[in-house]
């Protein structure tokens, strides 16, 4: 039995033996084959060149889109007063594009400034007092904080008109308008 495993192993080293020789001889020739192979040749054609006119203008279905673009919006509620520009048109940067109604603002800056006229002529005559010795130094602030007062409250109407004031935040072409007078 040891013989018979013996021979049999025996073959089947010599089998093994005499495939890898066969295909190791077949992979040297293919090496050698392909060293020597050359791409073919490039295919090219020619033609003769010749003048033509191509359309000043092309018709074509697509999409555009603004490299910069924006809403532009009022950050305060209003009626819109006055519309300042037309759809498709060039506009620089800061130019006033719409208003919203600022009638109730305009009024409560005109009676803002009248008080600090007021607080103005107290401040300057509480300092001529205060000089003179006859004010205290108490009522000299107290003429001082109320005109400071006046001063802020003027500037926070104006900054409220201004705010109602709608401008172009820069320079470019303007969109489609949605928005009416009266909205």
């Amino acid at each position: 039995m040891k013989k018979r495993l013996a021979l049999m192993l025996a073959l089947v080293a010599a089998f093994l033996a005499v495939v890898g020789t066969l295909k190791v001889r077949q992979v040297k020739a293919s090496i050698a084959q392909n060293s020597s192979f050359q791409p073919p040749p490039e295919a090219v054609t020619t033609t003769i060149a010749r003048e033509v006119q191509w359309p000043a203008n092309l018709t074509a279905i697509g999409t555009v889109v603004a490299v910069q673009g924006v809403t532009v919006s009022a950050d305060l509620p209003g009626v819109v007063d006055t519309i300042a520009f037309e759809s498709g048109r060039l506009v620089k940067e800061g130019t006033v594009l719409a208003t919203l109604d600022s009638r109730q603002e305009r009024a409560q800056l005109d009676a803002a400034e009248a008080q600090l006229t007021l607080w103005r002529l107290n401040f300057k005559r509480a300092r001529e007092l205060r000089d003179s010795g006859v004010l205290s130094q108490a009522e000299l602030d107290r003429a001082l904080a109320e005109q400071t007062q006046g001063e802020a409250r003027v500037g926070e109407i104006k900054a409220t008109i201004e705010r109602k004031t709608i401008r172009a935040p820069f320079s470019g072409m303007l969109g489609i308008r949605h928005a009416n007078l009266g909205q």
